[in-house]
């Protein structure tokens, strides 16, 4: 995943693998998926790994995944409002962890200034 950026067309050959080992139950594998979200070409396979780990029952899981909603939403804005991602942070803001709803209100603080500062 170091050559995110420098070289997308060699990232997408890892995606296959990734989605298969994202059924796994290990925190691992969404900070793998994080270091994916440096290439745009891998974002549309990322949607369905994504969120399953939102609603994981793992709240270390649920943290990363919220974590990669944001950085998907400065890389595809549109992407994450489209796919229902902000109804999963809200859905994070009540969360039994309390970690987690801090970086689920973080997210949603950048989502609503971003949009503040596009009008």
């Amino acid at each position: 995943m170091n050559y995110a950026k420098t070289q997308p067309e060699l990232v997408i050959l890892a995606v296959n693998t990734f989605v298969k080992d994202s059924e796994d139950h290990n925190p691992l594998v969404i900070r793998t998926m994080m270091g994916c979200l440096r290439a745009e070409k891998t974002i549309d396979y990322l949607c369905d790994p994504l969120q399953r780990a939102l609603g994981d029952e793992n709240p270390c899981i649920r943290k990363k995944a919220a974590l990669c909603t944001a950085k998907l939403y400065d890389l595809k804005p549109e992407f994450v409002i489209d796919n229902g991602f902000l109804e999963w942070l809200h859905e994070l803001v009540l969360d039994s962890n309390p970690m987690n709803t801090v970086v689920a209100l973080t997210d949603i603080r950048t989502v609503v200034d971003s949009c503040s500062a596009n009008y």
